[in-house]
């Protein structure tokens, strides 16, 4: 299934990708385009044999020439020479005329033209003016870099054949179709993967025999990773829900609690989300021998029919967990290496031979023999003469020989990358290490591949042991502080992801340094939770001073405000005015950005010392000088919904809310993630325009679609605005929360711990919601995974200690339902009767409906009654009224539910409550007719 916001977010990227395309390539890619849009093939002059370029000619064209094609990598395609009212398009008109004197137009004729430039939004207007546009009328058709990205994945969706031509020439889509499939949370598929049928048996046998824990053992390139990818896609339909964990998150001799996962460090809840929900745990790289007795707090989940696959290179002989993988076919084999099972020669016969005990020998052979054009032959036979080679029997005597073959570019980013010592990097991250082309050129090669989070690219370890020619470690530290100077510190998806990634390298290297001057390295500790305390305590005292560099300056703001998070609530109202001194003394001399950033940290300190004014005044100052910085904007938002704001800061607090607003519906990228998920976490403090957003169904789809930008990015701030979205728009658009969920992914699958006691009953009571829309939706496999998870966070509640009586009333509305309403009663006959309010009293008589016990009548009328003296819940009768109706109905006074269904609908302010209300009514009043 492919949601709104994931194919939004690849769109984007494609665009970029295709405006880098060169002449060839757009040539050939725009080329094959035509073709599967026009369903015949084309005639291609544009190159020639040798792929060099001939003029005097048209692109493509069809045989009888009716469809004609050109291609243009030319900067200012849609550039207008002339004006608005006598518009020239002078290259636009260079390629018509072509075409025009290929073929005279007709009304059988089409004219393509595809331009790697997106087209400024003025540009039809003025177009359609030309005579040009006028003499075409429905046989020109103008695609530019947006609309051929548009078009390229809705082939690549539709059609398998479309999208593995597309994938050749745009290796970033190649890894984004493959990357999303499952929402970031499965790796994709190694490039020219052949399933093991073999292995794939032997675990189904395994299981059905009653194991709940298989082991599958095998040489590092023997597939296994493969094969556990593979276990997921054909069997999901089997269970409700899966967890992935990459190598390196969980060391066994750790308890499964701690699993902490390489993206964002946050931990993860395997345990409590195993036992859930049917689910398949994938271990993926343990090289350890694993005793199944480490998973004896999954037997609940086990009881459900959960199972856990363990890959690992280590072999437990005579364990019953132990799960050798079969070594693939010959067929299989040959395919892989990308030869016809049914007339292999003489040399592919050996060559397989000698290496299918790995695929990923195979594999790669094929990307190089490809890649480089080497004949198959001669690549065989070369490999073939080399005994010393072929004698290792871990591959990688075996892979030094083959990616010795590569070209120079390749091969020295390959080393660059191996070097580091990791094999898991942030895409961005090594394209700014190796460069965008030979990142490019690997990824083509499939040698790069998309690992299991968003944004990660993933060498094959045993890649890495072939490519690797020195320990780079020092280096992947200082690349890493260049990377964060380009950026001018700011934290993007890519700078976080590579800087939890490169966790060791970066304190190794701290360690080494020592605490010197604040550098963009103590920056990047300084994001880190269980390092940042250390790092802080040593540069939270350093003086602000404005002529040091930027990386100084942000490291010692940053820890100052780190020290302020961990000092007493009532002590820091005065270390921020402390840091209002020390801000506006640096601001004395300061310049540029180091001024930006002063300015902006003194408007927050004035904001967190209740100084509103002063706060106010900063951040308007600042906008003088940066006035699209989303984050002051941000913060303005933030200070109108502060205790003690007045109505000066409430104003201007929803002026910057509908600017930020307007930004992100318009163009979803153009505001940090950051800053939107802030702004969507504030929305609730601003009525009026939730109101407003509620009766815009187009702009709540397109704030979903960033908040599910954020889930698959990792970020913290996600859960505010996960909740504050859905608890304002879920109710009037159920499909958009149903969605977002959806597509949220692992978010909710790492600790709750982790996300705070404080959001633990706003992020379950949102699942428990949402799964009741996926259950009205006829998804109940999503409902039970939604509810199932929903009640992680119920008991974790619980197991804290005694909830109050606002808490229970949520857990309890959590376990109704999630269909265990006799828990309900549990969690709420533990309040005092004394204690007992009208909200409490709704959810027992719910959790009563549920049991068919006789007394939840009597627990709606009370809560009515209750309801109706209290001026607070005067928004919310309709639903205690529907409640009694609902309890009179089961007690077989249909008549009486009429009467309070009538009452409800009197009292509902419209929505999709009122048209339910007036659906049950209906119900009502035909079954009190007889």
């Amino acid at each position: 299934m492919s949601f709104e916001s994931i194919k939004q977010r690849i769109i984007k990227r494609l665009i970029g990708e295709i405006g880098a395309l060169d002449e060839k390539k757009l040539e050939l890619l725009g080329h094959g385009l035509v073709e599967l849009l026009e369903k015949r093939r084309l005639v291609h002059h544009g190159i020639n044999k040798d792929y060099k370029f001939v003029g005097y000619t048209v692109d493509s064209f069809s045989d009888d020439s009716t469809i004609i094609a050109q291609y243009s990598t030319e900067k200012g395609y849609f550039q207008n020479l002339g004006d608005a009212e006598v518009p020239i398009f002078s290259k636009i008109e260079k390629d018509i005329k072509s075409a025009k004197a290929h073929r005279a137009p007709t009304g059988a004729t089409k004219i393509y033209l595809m331009s790697t430039e997106e087209e400024p939004p003025s540009f039809r207007a003025l177009f359609n003016r030309t005579a040009v546009a006028n003499d075409l009328t429905g046989e020109l058709v103008v695609l530019d870099a947006r609309e051929l990205a548009k078009i390229i994945y809705d082939l690549s969706i539709e059609r398998p054949d479309a999208a593995t031509f597309f994938r050749q020439f745009l290796p970033e889509f190649d890894e984004a179709l493959d990357h999303y499939e499952y929402f970031g949370r499965l790796p994709a598929q190694c490039a020219n993967h052949q399933s093991n049928e073999a292995a794939l048996r032997v675990l189904r046998e395994h299981f059905a025999s009653g194991e709940t824990v298989a082991v599958l053992h095998g040489l590092s390139g023997s597939g296994k990773t493969q094969v556990a990818i593979d276990f997921v896609h054909k069997e999901a339909a089997n269970y409700d829900n899966y967890v992935w964990l990459a190598g390196g998150d969980w060391h066994p001799d750790t308890p499964l609690s701690a699993v902490s996962r390489k993206r964002g460090g946050r931990p993860l809840n395997v345990v409590g989300n195993f036992n859930a929900v049917k689910t398949i745990l994938v271990v993926d790289r343990i090289d350890q021998a694993i005793n199944p007795a480490v998973f004896a707090a999954l037997k609940p989940g086990f009881d459900k029919g959960g199972v856990v696959i363990v890959t690992s290179q280590v072999a437990s002989p005579g364990a019953r967990s132990h799960v050798p993988i079969p070594k693939v076919s010959r067929d299989v084999a040959l395919r892989i290496l990308g030869e016809d099972p049914t007339r292999p020669t003489d040399a592919s016969g050996r060559f397989v031979a000698a290496c299918s005990f790995l695929p990923v020998i195979l594999a790669t052979a094929r990307s190089v023999i490809e890649s480089e054009f080497v004949p198959r032959h001669e690549f065989y036979e070369e490999v073939l003469a080399t005994p010393v080679v072929l004698s290792g029997d871990d591959g990688v005597s075996i892979l030094s020989r083959i990616l010795g073959r590569l070209s120079e570019a390749p091969r020295k980013a390959l080393q660059q990358i191996a070097n580091t010592g990791l094999a898991m990097h942030d895409a961005e991250f090594i394209a700014h290490l190796v460069g965008y082309l030979p990142k490019q050129e690997l990824q083509k090669l499939a040698v790069l591949s998309p690992a299991g989070a968003p944004g990660v690219l993933l060498v094959h370890e045993l890649v890495v042991r072939a490519a690797r020619t020195r320990d780079g470690v020092v280096d992947l530290a200082r690349e890493l502080e260049r990377y964060l100077d380009r950026l001018e510190g700011e934290m993007t998806p890519s700078a976080l992801r590579q800087i939890h990634l490169s966790r060791k390298a970066l304190l190794d290297e701290h360690a080494r340094r020592g605490c010197g001057e604040p550098d963009w390295l103590s920056y990047a500790l300084l994001q880190l939770e269980g390092v940042k305390r250390d790092v802080f305590g040593a540069y939270a005292q350093r003086p602000i001073v404005s002529n040091g560099s930027l990386a100084a300056l942000m490291s010692c703001i940053d820890a100052r405000e780190q020290y302020a998070f961990n000092l007493p609530q009532g002590e820091r109202s005065a270390y921020y005015s402390v840091c209002v001194d020390e801000y506006r003394a640096a601001l004395v001399g300061a310049e540029g950005r180091i001024k930006a950033e002063l300015l902006h940290h003194l408007g927050k300190a004035y904001r967190r010392c209740g100084d509103i004014d002063k706060a106010l005044a900063t951040f308007q100052k600042l906008l003088e000088i940066e006035p699209n910085w989303h984050a002051t904007l941000g913060q303005i938002v933030h200070l109108g919904t502060q205790y003690g704001a007045n109505d000066t800061a409430k104003q201007e607090g929803e002026r910057a809310l509908h600017q930020l607003l307007d930004s992100m519906i318009e163009s979803p990228a153009s505001v940090p993630l950051r800053v939107a998920m802030a702004v969507l976490s504030n929305l609730r403090s601003y009525p009026n325009v939730v109101a407003q957003l509620n009766s815009d169904e187009l702009s709540v789809k397109s704030l979903s679609r960033i908040i599910s930008q954020a889930a698959l990015e990792g970020l913290d701030q996600f859960y505010d605005a996960f909740y504050a979205f859905t608890s304002k728009f879920g109710y009037e658009h159920p499909d958009v929360s149903f969605k977002l969920v959806s597509a949220a992914g692992d978010m909710f699958e790492i600790s709750p711990k982790s996300i705070g006691k404080s959001h633990l009953l706003n992020v379950g009571e949102t699942l428990a919601n949402v799964s009741q829309n996926a259950l009205r939706s006829g998804d109940e496999g999503l409902a039970r995974r939604l509810s199932g998870l929903s009640l992680v966070y119920a008991e974790s509640l619980l197991a804290d200690g005694d909830p109050d009586g606002f808490t229970r009333r949520g857990i309890a509305k959590i376990f109704t339902v999630a269909g265990h309403s006799s828990r309900a009663l549990e969690v709420i006959n533990m309040v005092p009767a004394d204690k007992l309010d009208h909200w409490l009293l709704y959810r027992r008589a719910e959790a009563e409906l549920a049991q068919g016990m006789p007394e939840a009548l009597a627990t709606a009328k009370d809560a009515l009654a209750r309801a109706q003296a209290d001026p607070r819940a005067k928004k919310n009768l309709a639903a205690y009224f529907d409640m009694m109706s609902r309890c009179l109905s089961a007690a077989g006074d249909t008549n009486g539910a009429v009467d309070q269904m009538e009452r409800a609908l009197a009292h509902c302010s419209g929505g999709r409550f009122q048209k339910e209300l007036t659906e049950r009514l209906a119900l009502l009043e035909a079954e009190a007719r007889g």
